[in-house]
């Protein structure tokens, strides 16, 4: 990411041995009373990633060594892991990025290394029935070898696939910290994008040429440094998380859009890069600290660069999404260098404090959660030590990014702290009101690799509300067991002999079962879900909900399968 302590997380390829230190381990602290975060498992710390799949409901956990695992959810103790697939049969040895299609696809993306020089690798996994974990792989693309960056080899890491399930996309990240020269190159023609790739493709053969990418349909969006992580926002729109260089400039959230240029190496965070402008004398930057990384000698890598190419005319330049606070909103005045907080100045930034390292990104896409979160993103960032808190700003935390679109042009957001003391978190996934985040346990030796639940507060689904009535004999008790697989007893008492009808809804309000539509005796009554829905079919592992109604009186209460 930005130098080398962050970058061996974002890059992999340097995660061992360098034995630096981190903030010493900590219980994750929610910041709102209503938000509750539980440890689920302690992770092998080659974990990178963690995501649901849609076609079965359940956690996987993708390994540095090419392992996805099944996470074996326990809601209230420990959870196992169970390996599903190895590098031995999607192909590839060091996966960074994962996603599934809704039936069930896997996708996976990585980067063999050959000295400088990379091959990039996108495996396909299609599952042999609805919901099975058997797959048979085959490569959707593969590119040319191409010089992707000795020193910041950001590689293929972000991956995820279209609402429609017709395309992916696919992050390709920068070769070099800022457009300076690193191996006899700046940026080549596989760094620096996003690729947009049909799900459907079959060896596609992916060319260290921008125009030819362009021309066969396979280049989203161009000017990306490092977009590690990207989900799409309940109405369609991609988004993606960025981290700028050394140098301190905000880091960025994208709105991505096809054939739209997003700044690197000439803009970062709204701020423009000063080698291009004659001359450059480093020493003078405001906002190039000396204990920056650089590379190895800051003032060798930011230098005066009379070669420094030009903005081509041809290039319009997107500027990232506007964050007006309250929080994640330190910068530097690029005349003075003085620590600024953008929303008691009155201004937006874009878009997060520099050196906060967002790496992760999900959505409440279906609008789920309570009031000011529903349909929001959350961001997980990792911390950069003194470079950050010499801000006055923490990373390792959890934000939530209430988003606010301009017509078709921009968006602007809210940024809040959700939960603090994270431990380098690097995967993040939603699943219901359920936050699941990974950290990875690989950045320094005192942190452990735990995969943390964070329960945020949820909407009562349209019709699940409760309606008082006078008889007070009139009950519906929790279920047992609760969690559940694969059945369990719900039960209810009826004060007088009366129409009940007894209904399961999933999480969105939809009816998925009746259990009881008749006319039933006063008394105790003792009913069994089996976990399927009308038409007989299993439903997935999440959250239901159970309603019991008679004449005057309705009550509702939550359950949780586990599969």
């Amino acid at each position: 990411m930005h130098r080398l302590s962050m970058r061996m997380v974002m890059c992999i390829c340097l995660f061992i041995g360098l034995g630096l230190s981190s903030a010493a381990y900590t219980q994750p602290t929610p910041l709102r009373g209503d938000v509750e975060v539980r440890q689920v498992l302690t992770l092998n710390s080659n974990a990178l990633r963690i995501r649901q799949d849609p076609a079965s409901g359940n956690l996987y956990v993708l390994e540095r060594d090419g392992d996805v695992k099944r996470v074996n959810l326990n809601p209230s103790g420990t959870s196992t892991l169970t390996t599903i697939h190895t590098s031995a049969d999607h192909g590839i040895g060091e996966p960074l990025g994962m996603a599934f299609a809704d039936d069930g696809t896997l996708f996976l993306v990585g980067i063999s290394v050959n000295g400088q020089l990379g091959t990039g690798t996108i495996a396909r996994g299609v599952p042999d029935s609805a919901g099975s974990e058997n797959r048979t792989w085959s490569i959707l693309a593969e590119t040319v070898e191409y010089l992707f960056g000795f020193t910041y080899n950001h590689k293929m890491s972000g991956i995820v696939v279209d609402p429609s399930g017709d395309y992916i996309y696919v992050n390709s990240g920068s070769r070099t910290d800022h457009g300076e020269v690193r191996e006899g190159e700046r940026e080549v023609g596989l760094t620096s994008i996003i690729l947009k790739l049909p799900t459907a493709g079959e060896n596609i053969l992916l060319q260290d040429d921008r125009a030819w990418l362009r021309s066969n349909g396979y280049l989203m969006a161009e000017g990306i440094r490092n977009t590690f992580d990207l989900d799409f926002a309940g109405n369609g729109d991609l988004f993606g998380v960025e981290n700028s260089g050394d140098r301190d400039d905000p880091e960025e959230m994208n709105w991505i859009r096809e054939g739209h240029h997003y700044g690197f190496p000439w803009r970062m965070g709204g701020n423009d890069t000063p080698q291009q402008f004659q001359p450059y004398d480093p020493t003078a930057d405001p906002l190039l600290s000396p204990s920056a990384w650089g590379g190895g000698n800051l003032y060798v890598t930011f230098s005066n660069d009379p070669d420094y190419p030009a903005v081509p005319d041809s290039i319009t330049l997107t500027e990232p999404v506007q964050n007006t606070g309250p929080d994640a909103d330190k910068f530097r005045d690029p005349v003075t260098g003085s620590v600024m907080d953008a929303s008691d100045e009155g201004v937006s930034m874009g878009t997060f404090t520099t050196h906060r390292s967002p790496n992760g990104i999900v959505f409440d896409e279906d609008s789920l959660l309570l009031n000011e979160l529903a349909g929001g993103a959350f961001v997980i960032s990792l911390n950069n030590g003194s470079l950050l808190t010499a801000l006055g700003d923490n990373g390792n935390d959890l934000l939530h990014v209430d988003l606010q679109k301009a017509g078709d042009s921009s968006y602007t957001s809210q940024v809040t702290r959700i939960v603090s003391d994270f431990t380098t978190p690097l995967g993040i996934e939603l699943v219901d009101d359920k936050l699941y985040v990974l950290e990875t346990g690989q950045w320094g030796g005192n942190g452990s690799p735990d995969l943390w639940e964070v329960t945020l507060p949820l909407q009562n689904p349209v019709g699940i509300e409760d309606v008082p009535g006078a008889a007070q004999t009139f009950t519906l008790a929790q279920n047992y067991p609760n969690p559940f697989n694969p059945s369990t007893t719900i039960e209810f008492v009826m004060n007088k002999v009366a129409e009940a009808n007894l209904d399961i809804y999933n999480i969105r309000g939809q009816k998925i079962r009746t259990l009881v539509s008749e006319t039933v005796a006063a008394g105790r009554h003792l009913i069994e879900w089996n976990g399927k829905d009308d038409s007989g079919r299993d439903v997935k592992s999440g959250i239901y909900f159970y309603r019991l109604r008679s004449e005057s009186n309705t009550k509702s209460m939550k359950m949780f399968l586990t599969r």
